[in-house]
């Protein structure tokens, strides 16, 4: 009796884990709909590129802090929600590489001698390499879209990338676009395609707001915010 009582305890426990392991890899309530909403809002991302630019071959910058965390760290879990959608939108015609820029030495080494402002919701913008960015879409220039999980890297004005004759553009996540410089900047960079398309909170009804060049202007008046201003 002693033996089968051992087994069905046994048993008992590697229910409990399994159960356990379960609920957190498919957690429930708000930490659950924000990462549907992220997926939703990269898979709309995604089906815009596809429209715009069909058949493109997509470089992704992901959030390097992601690199080596672990598959149920949160970061890595919005991480992977994003690309999810992603892929999604873009559908079989697009293929996709995933890199990670590299952290600037300096905030290695002291993560406060980097001055992040503390309203910028792409804090990763202050934090990587700029010129990695440029190093990272030299490598693959087969790349056409450039799909930014962490926002534009302070100064990507100066990079090779962003030159007029380069015919590669940018499409963002919740991007702070005040690093552009002022509003004008920002709608300049959408007329000439560099920045291709955006993925923003409609303010009115919550859902995910795709902007292009077709509608920056009127999406700059009626809610700036949701693009940094």
């Amino acid at each position: 009796m002693s033996a089968k009582r051992n087994i069905v305890a046994t048993f008992g426990l590697v229910a409990v884990v399994v159960a356990a392991f379960v609920f957190q890899v498919r957690p429930s309530g708000p930490k659950s709909a924000a990462l549907a909403k992220r997926q939703h809002a990269m898979e709309m991302l995604g089906a815009r590129i596809a429209k715009l630019r069909p058949e493109c071959k997509v470089l992704v910058l992901s959030n390097p802090f992601t690199k080596e965390s672990g598959y149920l760290d949160e970061k890595s879990r919005y991480e992977r929600a994003g690309l999810r959608g992603l892929g999604k939108g873009l559908g079989g015609q697009s293929t996709v590489e995933v890199v990670f820029p590299e952290i600037r030495p300096e905030f290695l080494a002291n993560p406060e001698s980097v001055i992040i402002p503390s309203n910028s919701r792409t804090p990763l913008s202050f934090v990587v390499r700029p010129a990695s960015v440029d190093e990272l879409a030299g490598a693959h220039p087969e790349c056409s879209v450039i799909v930014s999980l962490i926002g534009l890297p302070v100064g990507v004005d100066r990079l090779k990338i962003w030159n007029e004759k380069d015919p590669r553009c940018f499409a963002l996540l919740l991007p702070d676009l005040r690093l552009l410089g002022p509003p004008a900047k920002v709608v300049e960079a959408f007329q000439r395609e560099k920045l291709l398309v955006a993925v923003v909170e409609d303010f009115q009804s919550g859902d995910p707001l795709i902007v292009t060049r077709d509608n920056i202007a009127e999406t700059l008046k009626r809610q700036p915010s949701s693009l940094g201003f």
